[in-house]
């Protein structure tokens, strides 16, 4: 699998090298333009010192004052030169000796700005400005040499790559430190899961950086649900191994009576071991109720609830019962299918029991919570003892006949889950009414 820090790292890599290298060639390109900027604005004011210099004799011969003349035209191969064209005349400046420079066509008045080769493999950047004088076409043509410029363009490059190299390399140092701080929450959440698996820590610390706070919930939560399940299996071996000890009791005690009826004691032994199997039952099934569902399992109401209602109105056919469900046309809840069927079965089978003829189910979902509320038709139960109903139904070992068990088991299903029961008397039948509320896992 690939590295998170490696991937980090070499594309923040790429990403400054890409950035340092397009920097350079803006600032190359920027600064070269500015210089031949500065080289023009010298260029046109040479221009505008040669023109104040130009006359024509009666002749109409083209004349140039010397005074007009700077010292760097004088002298040969300077790398600044001059030439003047008006009709077929044409001055040059002294240092282009026997070399000459392009001369520039068109009529209309403009400047123009170019590279050209010069003397002695000169590059040479030309500005030309073309004037109207007296009825005459005046050209003047100035050009300078840019190798001075050319070498301190390289010169700065070269400082600029070195100074750009330093600095890359000195982010890549920064950037390799803060991917590997930036990191090591994962790293401490890793020593952590290798505490947990060694029984070091119960929990993982939930102080991460928000990218990792969905995580870290979602794998105490599932630590919390495994803890819950293997306390509940303890608890069950107990409580089985606890109830077991009566019926044992009394089968040993049968057993090594010396004088016996043979009938009392087959009834008395078959009903001890009913009662056995019955509590194995029981328990195997509070063992399996483990408060929240497997990965992907889910409760669909609306699939599951009609085939319980048959399963109930059969049970209770002796009577004219109807079972009435209310829901939306599609609920779902992150729950084990056999929890949720142990919790409405017995929640539905009290109603069933106690009802005259009408039983209601109402489902409903909001803010992030699962209702479920069950109505009967029956007498309900009176108020003052609805706190001992209660009371009775958190012990799990409850084995009173009637509303106890199937109350305790179901409210011991809902506890499991995160959520709660209470009792009371239904506003819609009039008979008795429970209201169960599950939250949905990770709200």
């Amino acid at each position: 699998m690939r590295s998170i820090q490696k991937y980090l790292g070499v594309s923040l890599a790429v990403s400054l090298v890409a950035v340092f290298s397009l920097q350079w060639l803006v600032v190359s390109v920027t600064l070269r333009h500015l210089s031949e900027s500065g080289f023009k604005v010298h260029m046109e004011h040479n221009i505008e010192n040669l023109l104040t210099g130009i006359s024509f004799d009666t002749a109409g011969r083209l004349q140039l004052a010397p005074d007009r003349i700077e010292k760097i035209y004088r002298q040969p191969f300077s790398g600044s030169y001059y030439r003047i064209d008006s009709g077929n005349q044409t001055l040059r400046s002294r240092s282009l000796w026997d070399q000459d420079l392009p001369a520039v066509s068109g009529t209309a008045s403009g400047t123009l700005t170019q590279h050209v080769p010069g003397p002695q493999a000169q590059s040479l950047i030309m500005h030309a400005r073309i004037f109207e004088w007296q009825g005459r076409r005046i050209v003047i043509s100035v050009a300078e040499d840019l190798a001075p410029l050319e070498g301190e363009m390289r010169e700065f490059r070269n400082r600029y790559a070195l100074v750009s190299l330093a600095a890359l390399a000195l982010l890549l140092a920064l950037q390799a430190w803060l991917v590997r701080h930036g990191l090591r929450p994962l790293r401490r959440t890793r020593t952590e899961l290798r505490q947990l698996e060694q029984g070091e820590v119960s929990r993982l610390n939930e102080a991460v950086p928000a990218e990792l706070s969905p995580l870290v919930r979602e794998l105490n939560h599932l630590l919390a649900a495994m803890t819950q399940r293997l306390a509940r299996s303890r608890q069950a071996l107990g409580n089985l191994a606890h109830a077991l000890k009566g019926p044992l009791t009394l089968l040993t005690h049968q057993v090594e009576e010396e004088k016996t009826d043979a009938v009392a004691t087959r009834q008395a032994m078959t009903e001890q071991l009913r009662t056995m199997k019955h509590l194995i039952e029981r328990e195997l099934r509070r063992a399996r109720l483990s408060g929240a569902a497997l990965p992907g399992r889910r409760f669909d109401f609306a699939t599951e609830l009609p085939a319980l209602v048959e399963t109930l109105k059969a049970l209770y056919r002796d009577k004219p019962l109807g079972i009435n469900l209310r829901m939306p046309a599609a609920v779902a809840f992150p729950a084990d299918r056999e929890d949720m069927l142990e919790l409405l079965g017995n929640l539905l089978d009290n109603a069933c029991k106690w009802s005259r003829r009408e039983v209601l189910l109402e489902v409903a979902i909001n803010e992030g919570a699962v209702t479920l509320r069950v109505h009967d038709d029956g007498s309900g139960c009176p108020d003052e003892s609805l706190a001992t109903l209660a009371q009775r139904g958190t012990r799990l070992d409850e084995s009173t006949p009637g509303q106890g068990l199937g109350l305790a088991i179901a409210m011991q299903t809902a506890s499991d889950y995160g959520g709660w029961i209470s009792f009371g008397r239904s506003e819609i039948l009039g008979g008795f009414l429970a209201t169960v509320q599950l939250p949905v896992a990770g709200d």
